[in-house]
C-alpha cells in the first residue's frame, strides 16, 4: 500500500495498542462472577466495571479533538497506553471492589484517548490513494477484537486466575509504550479547540446520576431515591444537551438530532448495544453460576455469535449498498426476535448447545442490523455535518452500552423477591437471570418493532431526495464546472457510447465493442433499462482453458478442458449475450458526483459504469472519459478570470 518501513511499523505499533484496549473492553465479562466471588459484590455492583467503563469512555471520547490539539500526538498516544499500564497494574493489585473499578475508569480513560486518535493518526499514515482499503482492513481486525476478548479471557481465568489477566495486559501495555518510543514519530497540524468545562460537568453527573438511579431502582429500600437520581439525571442531561446548541463549537452537535432518520437510527442502535453489553455481563453468571460451567466454557458460548456477527455485518453493508434499508433490516430484525425470545426460554438444565444457538442468533441479528441502520441514519445528514453525527452516534452507542447493562443486570436482584419461598442460592439466582433475560427480550422486541415501523423511506423523503436531485441536474445544465457549479458525472461522460439489446448475441456485443474501441458495453431493455453489462474480461474468461486442480478440503481432483478453443469460439458467439453479462450492473445517475465513480472504478477495478437519467440509459463513463475530463478542468480552471 505505499508504505515504507517506519510507517509499517507505526501502523504495526498502533493497531496493538487499540486492540488491546479494544479487547479490554469485552474480555473482563467470563471474570466477572469469580469477581464477585473474591470481592464479595452482588450482581448489581459487578456490573459497575462494565457500564462505568462505558460511561467514562463516553464522556472522553468527544474530548479527543481538545487533547489532539493540545498534545503531541507521540505523547498523547504513549502516554495513553502508559497510563492504560498503569491502571492494569492497580487492578490486579486492588485489595477491593472500590479500588478495581476506579482502576476500570482509570483504563476507561486511556481508551477513549487511544481509539479516536489512533484511526485519525492511521489516515495521516497511508497515502491518499490506499486509505480506504486500509481502513477496510482496520475495521475488520478491531471488529474481531471483541469477538476473540471474552473466550480468551475464560482460558485465562480458569488457568490463571482474573488478576493475572491484568497483569498479562499490563506487561502487553509496557511492550508497547517500548516500541512506540522507538518508532513512532509526531503528527502536528491539528487545530486547537477550546475546552467547556460545564458541558463536560453537566455530561458526567447527568451521567453518573442516572445510571446510579437505574442500577439502583430494583435494590433500594425507598423507591424515591432512585427515581430521584434518574429524574436529575436528565434534567442535567437536558440542560448538556441545550447548551451545545448555545456553543460555537459544541462538545456534540446534538442539532443533528433534528433529522428524523438520523434520531431513529441513533435510538435504536444504542437500544441493540445496551441489550448486547448487557447479555454479555448476564450470560457468564446464568452459565457459571446457574449451570455450573466454567469460565472458559461461558467465553467459548460467546464466540460463535461475535465472529459471526462481525461477518454478517460486513455482508448488510454490501447487501444495503446494493438493496436499499428495507429488505436488509427486515431480516435482521426477524433474526434479532428469535433470538430475543429465544433467550426466555433459558432453564437450569438447558443444553449448553442450544444456548450456544440461540445466544449467537441474537447477536448476529444486532451486528446484521448495526451498520445498515446506521448508514441509512447518516445518509440524511447534509455532508457537512456527518462527522458530527458520527461523533454524537459513537458517544451514543456507549451511553446505551452503560446505561443498558445497569439496567439489565439491575434486574437480577429481583430474583430474591420472585423465587419461590425456601429456594436454594441457584434457584435464586436463574429467577434472576431469567427476569434480566424477559427484560432484554423487551428491549430488542420493541426495536424489532421500531425497525418494523420507521425504518424505511417515507414517500415525503422519496419526493424530498428526488427534488433535490432534480435541483442537482437542473444547476449542472448550466455554468462552467468547477466554476459556477459543482462538476457532476454529465460533465465527463460519453453520450455516444454504444451499448446492445435484450436478445443480442455475444458477437453483435463484440461488433459494438471493436466500432468504438470500448472495453464493455450495457445491455438495455426497449425501454433503455439497464439489464446488464458485458466486457471483453467476460469473453476472456468464457474463452479460457478451464483446466485444474481442485480441491474438497480432503482430496484433489484435476479436470481437464475437453472442448478446444475454436469450438468454444464459436459457441461463444451465437451465446445470447446476457448468459455471460454481469446482472448487478453498478451505474450513476447523470447528476451524480464524479468523485464517487472515481472510487468506485478504483476499488472495483472496473473499466467503465453506465450513466442513466430516471433509470434510463444515457450514456458512459470510463477511465478515458476521466482523464479527458479531468484535462478540459485544468484547462477551464487555469483561464483567467475575465476569460
Amino acid at each position: 500500500m505505499g508504505l515504507t518501513k517506519q510507517q509499517k511499523m507505526m501502523i504495526a505499533v498502533l493497531l496493538s495498542g487499540t486492540l488491546l484496549v479494544v479487547l479490554n473492553a469485552t474480555f473482563l465479562s467470563p471474570a466477572l462472577p469469580h469477581i464477585m466471588r473474591d470481592t464479595g459484590v452482588d450482581a448489581t455492583t459487578v456490573q459497575w466495571l462494565t457500564s462505568a467503563y462505558s460511561m467514562v469512555e463516553a464522556v472522553i471520547i468527544p474530548l479527543n479533538a481538545f487533547f489532539i490539539g493540545r498534545f503531541s500526538t507521540r505523547k498523547l498516544f504513549i502516554g495513553g497506553i502508559a497510563w492504560f499500564a498503569v491502571a492494569s497494574v492497580v487492578a490486579a493489585l486492588a485489595p477491593n471492589f472500590g479500588i478495581l473499578l476506579l482502576a476500570r475508569v482509570m483504563m476507561a480513560m486511556a481508551t477513549g484517548i487511544i481509539m479516536p486518535m489512533v484511526f485519525t493518526l492511521i489516515l495521516l499514515i497511508f497515502p491518499r490513494e490506499s486509505r480506504g482499503s486500509a481502513m477496510g482492513i482496520v475495521g475488520l481486525i478491531i471488529s474481531f477484537a471483541p469477538a476473540i476478548g471474552p473466550s480468551l479471557s475464560g482460558v485465562l481465568v480458569d488457568g490463571v486466575g482474573w488478576r493475572m489477566l491484568f497483569v498479562i495486559v499490563a506487561v502487553i501495555a509496557a511492550i508497547v509504550v517500548i516500541f512506540a518510543s522507538v518508532s513512532l514519530k509526531n503528527f502536528s497540524g491539528f487545530e486547537r479547540v477550546p475546552f467547556d468545562a460545564p458541558s463536560v460537568a453537566l455530561l458526567l453527573s447527568g451521567m453518573l446520576s442516572l445510571l446510579y438511579g437505574i442500577s439502583n431502582a430494583t435494590t433500594a429500600a425507598n423507591p424515591v431515591e432512585p427515581a430521584a437520581l434518574i429524574a436529575t439525571g436528565l434534567v442535567l442531561l437536558g440542560l448538556f444537551a441545550r447548551r451545545q446548541t448555545k456553543l460555537d463549537v459544541p462538545l456534540l452537535r446534538v442539532q443533528v438530532l433534528k433529522s428524523r432518520r438520523f434520531r431513529t437510527a441513533v435510538i435504536l442502535i444504542a437500544l441493540m448495544q445496551a441489550a448486547l453489553i448487557g447479555s454479555e455481563v448476564v450470560l457468564p453468571l446464568y452459565v457459571q453460576q446457574v449451570m455450573g460451567n466454567t469460565a472458559t466454557v461461558s467465553g467459548l458460548l460467546m464466540l460463535p455469535g461475535a465472529v459471526f456477527g462481525a461477518v454478517s455485518g460486513l455482508i448488510a453493508g454490501r447487501l444495503f449498498d446494493r438493496k436499499g434499508v428495507r429488505g436488509v433490516v427486515m431480516f435482521g430484525a426477524t433474526l434479532l426476535a428469535i433470538g430475543a425470545v429465544g433467550v426466555t426460554t433459558f432453564n437450569m438444565g438447558m443444553d449448553i448447545i442450544m444456548v450456544t444457538v440461540v445466544y449467537s442468533i441474537m447477536a448476529i441479528g444486532i451486528q446484521f442490523l448495526i451498520t445498515p441502520i446506521n448508514t441509512w441514519g447518516v445518509n440524511s445528514l447534509d455532508n457537512q455535518v456527518v462527522q458530527h453525527g458520527n461523533a454524537l452516534a459513537s458517544t451514543t452507542n456507549q451511553v446505551g452500552a452503560s446505561f443498558g447493562t445497569a439496567f439489565i443486570v439491575s434486574l437480577t436482584a429481583l430474583g430474591s423477591a420472585f423465587a419461590p419461598a425456601g429456594a436454594d442460592a441457584t434457584t435464586v439466582t436463574f429467577t434472576g437471570v431469567h427476569i434480566a433475560f424477559i427484560g432484554m427480550c423487551a428491549v430488542l422486541l420493541i426495536v424489532a418493532a421500531g425497525i418494523f415501523l420507521f425504518v424505511r423511506d417515507t414517500p415525503k423523503e422519496r419526493a424530498e431526495a428526488e427534488e433535490k436531485k432534480a435541483e442537482r441536474e437542473t444547476l449542472c445544465r448550466t455554468g462552467v464546472p468547477g466554476i459556477d457549479r459543482p462538476w457532476a458525472v454529465s460533465d465527463m461522460m460519453n453520450e455516444q457510447s454504444p451499448y446492445v439489446t435484450v436478445g443480442a448475441t455475444v458477437r453483435d456485443a463484440i461488433d459494438a465493442m471493436r466500432a468504438t474501441e470500448t472495453s464493455g458495453v450495457p445491455i438495455v431493455d426497449p425501454d433503455r433499462t439497464i439489464v446488464g453489462f458485458v466486457s471483453d474480461g467476460d469473453v476472456l474468461k468464457y474463452l479460457s482453458r478451464q483446466s485444474g486442480q481442485y480441491t474438497d478440503g480432503t482430496n484433489f481432483f484435476t479436470v481437464m478442458e475437453s472442448e478446444s478453443f475454436l469450438d468454444r469460439l464459436h459457441d461463444l458467439l451465437d451465446l445470447d449475450v446476457m448468459r455471460i453479462a454481469t446482472k448487478n450492473v453498478v451505474s450513476f445517475d447523470v447528476a451524480d458526483d464524479p468523485e464517487d465513480v472515481f472510487k468506485t472504478l478504483a476499488e472495483k477495478r472496473i473499466k467503465k459504469v453506465p450513466v442513466t437519467r430516471d433509470g434510463k440509459l444515457v450514456g458512459c463513463l470510463s477511465r478515458r472519459n476521466v482523464l479527458n475530463g479531468l484535462a478540459t478542468a485544468e484547462a477551464q480552471l487555469s483561464l483567467p478570470a475575465d476569460a
